[in-house]
């Protein structure tokens, strides 16, 4: 059954296979001081499987560098031959509680951010002996901070989804929460206990509209919940109305940087304002502890950042999200030494034909990268929902990689598909995958693009198109963003003014943030497998269970829903999912078997509403282009 049940969330997820398997997560958020001690209870037997070490600790709850929930059960018990007299915690070093007991079942309140949980025994001989537990207290999402509330975080009243679809809530509560419910169609699942969190993936519901809620109970008693109506759909609905998908994917740009601003150029037009976007006053320290604030760029190109593993990670510092100046220093900067850059944003003075295309189509602002690091892996996942176990870029060995991708089980299917490079065929990543030496025939120069959209009957059902990176036309953070926009301009431009524009979908999107300010946590996530991530010696130490930063992302098609924005949460795993679904392709891995598969964009109910295009702005390439202009005012 696809429901959580058990005291952490088990979770059934839907396999390519269509078997199923399962996954845990200890998660949670609470701001409360540290020191506060609540019931601890000890165990006739032990409580887990317990180290056979002479003598030692196990930690059976929370698991190690795992993203926890405040307040946390703790549960451990000790290996001794002498009697244990007592076992303590600590947080950060600081004692927090004691017992007089061999084991423990408590819990302990954690701020946001990273933490190291000691839990330390004692015994009759004075010796003492201690396990280490490090984690992050990192929030699912902003949470209500109302006392006894719950947060629904991965769907918003209205959405609409494929199945399986995912549920992520967390409660906000003084108290142990005791229990997680979901309720579906006012009908109790089973839940989580002693846990702050729910994260399960939901299917086998009728199509339709649901009622949606998620109750915690804590341990005074007291119930309190967040509840709402969703829509279930399926491919049926609509997609076959889409002939072709096009997606074009551009580099590290973050959403707030690109479109923090977007909400209030709608609201200009008379749209609503419907984007949750860049807040002006929020405040980061850089490398010299000075606050900065969000700034208006004065240059369409800037020094580079990292958003590598390693600084990804830091950026988001256990849910804090305040770093991201603070790692700039991995690429130094003798005009902008102190990382201001990193709080730089541009709006539709720069960008007007983003932001009209944004405005008259369809967006989000819950559109995550799929992964916490840099342009390879994300685009590993682009092409193979998963960077099988790669957190940095990596070499392909001799004959490519052999991970399938989505252009194989696209011939597996059937379907036909085209990959268009613009800076020559060594620019074109396909190249370092197996694919690649099967397929290069249908890896073409975008010299081809406009005389191929002529030709609707031979025009390829899906199709790919690489950045132009090398001609510094990708919009990478160090590059001009203007010419990269005008080149994504001219490349939509042709395709809206073409044949097939009516019977497609087109899709814009970023790699990954650049290591640009970015104020959204990111999103829990399927690990798409059972490849644990490769790190080196000091790397920060994670997993495949959350995705990386939000990044813009515009979806252009006759069948979108004008001027929408949705409020669900997806990485661009999900444009695999919209192919799949559309084509009737297989999924490659956990997460895009899992992914959204984006129909809550169009409306499918009558003609397309789009299908006169909106007029559109040029696009201009006369911004000023000049790094000493990078740094924030003042600096």
């Amino acid at each position: 059954m696809p429901w959580s049940t058990g005291c952490a969330a088990f979770t059934f997820l839907r396999l390519p296979s269509g078997s199923e398997v399962s996954r845990i997560y200890f998660t949670g958020f609470l701001l409360l001081p540290l020191g506060l001690v609540f019931s601890a209870q000890s165990y006739a037997a032990a409580p887990c499987t317990l180290n056979a070490t002479n003598p030692s600790v196990t930690v059976c709850t929370p698991a190690p560098n795992t993203l926890v929930q405040s307040p946390v059960h703790v549960v451990a018990g000790t290996t001794d031959s002498n009697t244990v007299t007592a076992v303590q915690v600590y947080v950060d070093s600081k004692l927090t509680q004691s017992f007089k007991a061999s084991t423990i079942d408590t819990f302990i309140n954690l701020p946001i951010g990273f933490h190291k949980v000691v839990v330390k025994g004692w015994d009759t001989t004075g010796r003492n002996f201690q396990t280490s537990v490090p984690l992050a207290m990192q929030p699912p999402c902003a949470l209500n901070s109302t006392n006894q509330t719950v947060t629904i975080c991965s769907l918003v009243s209205g959405s609409v989804v494929s199945q399986p679809f995912h549920v992520v809530a967390a409660a906000t509560d003084s108290n142990p929460v005791k229990s997680m419910t979901l309720f579906i169609d006012g009908v109790g699942k089973p839940g989580v206990v002693n846990s702050a969190i729910f994260d399960s993936y939901v299917s086998g519901l009728s199509l339709g509209t649901h009622s949606i809620a998620v109750q915690a109970k804590d341990s005074t008693g007291a119930l309190f919940k967040q509840k709402f109506n969703i829509t279930v759909t399926a491919a049926s609905n609509g997609l076959s109305n889409l002939k072709h998908i096009i997606f074009f994917v551009q580099e590290n740009r973050s959403f707030d940087h690109y479109f923090g601003m977007l909400g209030k150029y709608k609201a200009s037009l008379g749209l609503a304002n419907d984007i949750d976007g860049l807040n002006l006053n929020a405040t980061l320290l850089n490398t010299q502890s000075q606050p900065v604030h969000p700034y208006h760029f004065q240059t369409v190109c800037t020094d580079d950042l990292s958003p590598s593993w390693n600084e990804g990670h830091t950026d988001v510092d256990g849910g804090k999200m305040d770093d991201f100046m603070l790692t700039s220093t991995s690429v130094p900067s003798t005009i902008d030494p102190t990382g201001t850059r990193a709080m730089g944003y541009y709006d539709q003075t720069e960008l007007p034909y983003y932001y009209e295309l944004a405005s008259r189509y369809a967006t989000s602002d819950r559109w995550f990268s799929p992964l916490l690091s840099n342009t390879i892996p994300n685009r590993m996942y682009l092409f193979t929902a998963t960077s099988f176990g790669n957190t940095i870029p990596a070499s392909p060995p001799s004959g490519g990689f052999t991970q399938p991708t989505i252009f194989d089980h696209l011939d597996q299917a059937g379907v036909s598909w085209r990959y268009y490079y613009q800076d020559g065929p060594t620019s074109a990543f396909i190249q370092q995958f197996a694919t690649y030496k099967r397929d290069a025939a249908k890896v073409v120069s975008i010299t081809n693009f406009a005389t191929d959209l002529k030709n609707e009957a031979t025009l390829p059902s899906v199709i790919f198109i690489e950045r132009a990176g090398s001609s510094g036309r990708d919009e990478h953070v160090d590059a001009n963003t203007q010419i990269g926009a005008a080149d994504s301009a001219g490349i939509i431009n042709t395709f809206i003014k073409s044949a097939a524009y009516k019977n497609s979908a087109f899709i814009l999107t970023y790699d990954e943030e650049g290591g640009l300010y970015e104020h959204v946590v990111p999103a829990r996530e399927a690990k798409p497998d059972n490849v644990a991530p490769k790190l080196r010696s000091g790397d920060k130490i994670s997993d495949f269970f959350q995705s990386g930063l939000r990044v813009p992302m515009i979806l252009i098609s006759p069948w979108v829903k004008p001027s929408f924005v949705s409020h669900t949460t997806r990485d661009y795993t999900s444009i695999l999912r919209l192919i799949e679904d559309t084509f009737n392709v297989q999924p490659l891995t956990l997460r895009d078997a899992n992914a959204d598969n984006l129909m809550e964009f169009f409306d499918f109910s009558a003609g397309p509403r789009l299908l006169t295009p909106p007029p559109l702005p040029t696009q201009p390439t006369n911004g000023v282009c000049d790094t000493k202009l990078e740094k924030a005012p003042g600096f």
